[in-house]
């Protein structure tokens, strides 16, 4: 019978840690990762109580956890959502548009960007340009009119014309192409953001909340331009740094 119990033990210690892993792997580079080593701790301070012999503190440990991942869960539902949206996207397969055909369409299109930026920065004219990675971007493409044109400096200036019917949407772009504007994108919901930054930033940070693409976002009243990544925005960014930026996080992984 205890061989029985220890044989059981030692499968289900297994499987904890095994399921712990990939919980870490998958949170690793978020906040939300800091919160999961916490509560590690938590777990093994109430394991090691018990196994001492200490079972009468069950029950506090018990409500300590519970609070700790219930207001986790609370705190930490924009990491939790682009995990799981991530998660989603990723088993749905890859569009493969992050994967360029070669270094030197990657490189054109970057200064293509950047030309882009200086442009309607020059002009103040806002602008919103996604570009896809790993995640596929299909549910947002589907929001807007599809365009499917190499991406030049000029294109990008026609659509964001205050005459343009697609002027307030987002343009998606995948390898060298556009691929849709016109796009409408998810909001980021943090109080801060709301209070600092228009809708255009907002959706910039916001799909980058919830997937791994990068934002490109051109102020319409201030001409400065901005790049948005996992949910985090550098501001006021000149163009040179823009294109720096951009050659070490559009690349393929």
């Amino acid at each position: 019978m205890n061989q029985v119990i220890q044989v059981r033990w030692v499968a289900e210690l297994i499987i904890v840690s095994y399921v712990s892993y990939r919980i870490f792997l998958l949170s690793k580079g978020t906040s939300f990762f800091s919160a999961l080593k916490f509560l590690t701790i938590l777990f093994a301070v109430a394991a090691l109580s018990n196994f001492t012999g200490l079972r009468e503190m069950n029950v506090f440990w018990k409500i300590i956890i519970f609070s700790y991942v219930g207001g986790a869960l609370i705190v930490f539902q924009p990491e939790l959502r682009r995990l799981y949206v991530n998660r989603t996207y990723h088993r749905g397969g890859s569009s493969g548009g992050f994967l360029f055909q070669s270094e030197e369409n990657r490189s054109k299109l970057i200064d293509e960007i950047a030309l882009a930026c200086q442009t309607l920065s020059r002009k103040r004219i806002g602008g919103l340009m996604i570009l896809e990675r790993d995640n596929s971007l299909r549910d947002f493409v589907q929001t807007g009119i599809s365009i499917d044109a190499i991406f030049t400096s000029e294109v990008a200036f026609s659509v964001f014309l205050t005459d343009s019917p697609l002027h307030d949407g987002a343009v998606i772009i995948r390898e060298n192409r556009i691929i849709a504007a016109g796009c409408i994108l998810p909001l980021a919901e943090r109080v801060e953001v709301r209070k600092l930054v228009g809708t255009r930033h907002r959706a910039g940070i916001g799909i980058t909340e919830q997937t791994d693409a990068l934002a490109v976002v051109v102020s319409e009243e201030t001409g400065k331009v901005s790049i948005a990544v996992q949910g985090r925005m550098a501001w006021d960014v000149e163009i040179g740094a823009l294109k720096k930026m951009l050659k070490i996080l559009y690349r393929k992984v």
